[in-house]
């Protein structure tokens, strides 16, 4: 599992960054700033992320992006969020409301 880990985070880092983000790495965690805007980024569970930061990302495998936009739409967090579910050479955005954002 930590190699899968390990791949999701170099994955969101190398997404981030090609939109614009500066991205600093701590572990599996990454923080994207942008602007005024900073997003946490996680490969963790949503039960197991921290609750900082007012914008949080879950990086997960494609094939469970499903599940865990599921899951966080059932829970009350205390940050905006959205689910980047990542395929080996593609990924797409899923927020609470608007569905699945196909990547450009």
């Amino acid at each position: 599992m930590a190699a899968a880990t390990t791949r999701l985070a170099a994955r969101a880092e190398s997404i981030f960054r090609d939109l614009g983000y500066d991205v600093e790495r701590y572990g599996e965690e990454l923080r994207a700033t942008r602007k005024w805007r900073t997003v946490h980024v996680t490969t963790q569970s949503p039960e197991e992320a921290p609750d900082t930061g007012q914008f949080r990302c879950f990086a997960v495998e494609a094939d469970r992006a499903e599940a865990v936009r599921e899951e966080l739409r059932a829970g009350d967090h205390p940050y905006d969020w959205a689910v980047v579910a990542v395929s080996d050479d593609d990924y797409d955005v899923l927020h609470p409301d608007a569905g699945t954002l196909q990547a450009p």
